[in-house]
């Protein structure tokens, strides 16, 4: 074994000793059977907390690896998703708001406790929204299941292959999500998030340096690749579906849409967004695009089957080998920071939206049991799925189609912040029918539609469509529901537009 792949993973078996500290020191701190301090650390995350847990949980392996990946094969095509991309967090100052007050006061857990309770205690709609929660988390999981291996794979020449790395990542996980709980999730995620701000900042510093300096970086990166340096429209998906995938869907997400539940206030939840925003403009998009794109001129040694997600990795081999090994440890640790969020938000909804309604009787503890026996079935799920030749593929189109998926809360969910029209019926087939459309355009059932635009595009419209036809013909949710919600908003933000119709019941 060399030098630098024992150190990587001595660093790695460090890191999960601190882990099992911190899950140790959360489990003594939970409080038995309390669901908000179970999924949501008692809705008492402060700026501190929520800014590191936004963006740890966002930025992943995607960062690292992804993300300079995409800029180094797409070159400047990939440049508007880092405008969408920040914008995403700002939406949050517009519906998290709303998100957060309507929580708080009802105690919803989960995105089905807020939509089924507006429309009017729907079981079809929660059981639906749950379905699709779960689906949506599933490929998310796999991007870092897959990601650290590869990485891991890289960094050690081979000698951590691709499915060690899998099992021995997904088995930690797995139990500090058992034991831990949001909690350990969110107290390492304040401290992560800022350490992996600065490392892949460091990393795009280095990688100007390494390529001659910022004005020779480029002329080299230009004259080895000029047609990485010229917008032809070849992202994978008009800029339309970006916008739609990482300013809208990025938010819908539930792992991120429980994030707005844990604000200690709203003051704390839109200056968080803020931040978040900035710091995913800076990190994410400015640095993973000079990385990705100074690279394309230095004097690299990639290797035959060179994937893009190992450029990171493959350039400090290259270039600072002991830095790799810190690399590494920080992706193990960055892919650990959102996957476990993942677990525990699949396994929110399993226990609030699923279990608990069939099992009416069960008793918080036995609950919280029976989440964790599926956080067990998820990770094995997602394990069989990353060793699949499906769960091998590029980082990039596994996190489109979770998020894409994401997409079908949106209708819905604007009915139910801002338009009292809406109905039940309208809900539940907008959502039904939207998310048919993606998946069958994603596995090729249907071939008709023009796929420049990508499968959450038409889902979207589709949803649209169907949200405000079938509003139109029935009735609304009922004056009470609407009640309850709008006109508790209304109080909130003083706008009338969300309550038209409420007083006089129309």
């Amino acid at each position: 074994m060399g030098g630098i792949t024992a150190l990587t993973l001595l660093g790695i078996a460090l890191y999960l000793v601190m882990m099992a500290v911190i899950a140790y020191k959360a489990y003594q701190t939970n409080l038995a059977g309390n669901y908000d301090d179970w999924y949501l650390i008692g809705r008492s995350a402060n700026l501190l907390m929520l800014v590191g847990t936004l963006f740890a949980t966002w930025f992943s392996t995607f960062a690292f690896l992804g993300g300079p990946g995409t800029f180094y094969n797409i070159g400047v095509n990939w440049l508007l998703f880092g405008f969408f991309n920040s914008m995403g967090p700002l939406l949050i100052m517009f519906i998290g708001v709303r998100i957060w007050l309507l929580g708080k006061k009802y105690g919803f857990v989960t995105p089905a406790d807020l939509l089924s309770f507006y429309y009017d205690d729907s079981k079809r709609l929660r059981y639906l929204t749950a379905l699709v929660c779960i689906v949506v988390l599933f490929p998310y999981a796999a991007i870092q299941l897959s990601g650290i291996s590869v990485a891991l794979a890289s960094i050690s020449g081979g000698l951590v292959p691709y499915e060690v790395g899998i099992f021995g990542l997904a088995i930690c996980v797995a139990l500090y999500a058992i034991f831990g709980g949001a909690r350990a999730i969110v107290w390492t995620d304040a401290i992560q998030g800022f350490i992996f701000a600065a490392l892949i900042i460091l990393t795009a510093l280095l990688v100007i340096a390494w390529s001659g300096g910022w004005v020779n970086g480029w002329t080299n990166a230009v004259e080895a690749n000029p047609s990485r340096f010229v917008f032809d429209g070849s992202t994978g998906g008009n800029y339309i579906t970006l916008m739609l995938l990482w300013t809208l869907g990025w938010v819908l997400t539930p792992h991120l849409w429980q994030r707005m539940y844990m604000a200690e206030s709203p003051r704390t939840l839109v200056t968080g967004s803020i931040i978040a925003s900035f710091l995913a403009l800076l990190v994410v998009t400015f640095s993973g695009a000079v990385i990705g794109f100074l690279s394309l001129g230095m004097p690299l040694d990639l290797g035959q089957g060179f994937s893009s997600d190992a450029l990171v990795p493959l350039i400090y081999a290259n270039m600072l080998p002991l830095m790799g090994a810190v690399l590494v440890v920080a992706v193990f640790a960055a892919g650990m920071s959102t996957l476990d969020s993942q677990i525990i938000s699949a396994s929110s909804v399993f226990s609030q939206d699923l279990y608990k309604r069939v099992k009416p009787s069960a008793t918080p503890s036995s609950n919280l049991r029976a989440s964790r026996v599926f956080e067990v079935i998820f990770v094995s799920l997602v394990i069989a799925f990353t060793l699949s030749d499906a769960g091998r593929q590029l980082l990039i189109p596994l996190a489109s189609i979770g998020v894409g998926m994401a997409l079908v809360f949106l209708m819905p969910l604007i009915g139910c912040l801002f338009w009292p029209r809406a109905s039940e019926a309208a809900a539940f087939w907008a959502m039904l029918v939207g998310w048919a459309v993606m998946l069958a355009l994603q596995f090729g059932v249907v071939t008709f539609l023009p796929t420049a635009v990508g499968p959450a595009f038409w889902g979207f419209v589709v949803s649209a469509v169907v949200f405000y036809t079938v509003s139109s013909l029935t009735e609304p949710v009922s004056l009470e529901k609407r009640r309850l919600v709008h006109g508790v908003l209304q109080e909130a933000f003083g706008y009338t537009s969300s309550t038209k119709g409420v007083k006089s019941g129309a």
